[in-house]
């Protein structure tokens, strides 16, 4: 996907493969994932065109095991994880990160 940075000073992104430093009014060819490119839309620094990260990827569900995982990773944002981490619990996701992992650790070791 083609990522603008529309401000007048240099600004990141979370690609797929690590962070993104795009410089102003500067175009950037990136993957991203569907959580990374909504919580970059957020900050309105960007204009995004062209599609996310591999779709296939992104709709296969994770399991408790994968997010463990992402919890581990310093590029994956906290509310990445989290809403990968709901998806798997639901209405009762704790709302720490230290209490997603222990609900993640019980759920992974569930038969």
């Amino acid at each position: 996907m083609k990522v603008k940075n529309i401000t007048n000073g240099p600004k990141g992104v979370n690609s797929v493969d690590g962070p993104v430093e795009i410089g102003p009014g500067q175009e950037v060819e990136v993957e991203m994932s569907d959580a990374e490119v909504a919580s970059s839309k957020r900050m309105k620094w960007f204009e995004f065109s062209g599609s996310t990260a591999s779709a296939s990827a992104d709709d296969q569900p994770k399991t408790a095991a994968e997010v463990l995982e992402m919890a581990k990773d310093p590029n994956v944002q906290f509310m990445s994880f989290k809403s990968a981490a709901t998806k798997l619990l639901g209405d009762k996701t704790p709302s720490k990160k230290d209490e997603i992992i222990a609900a993640l650790e019980e759920l992974a070791t569930q038969p």
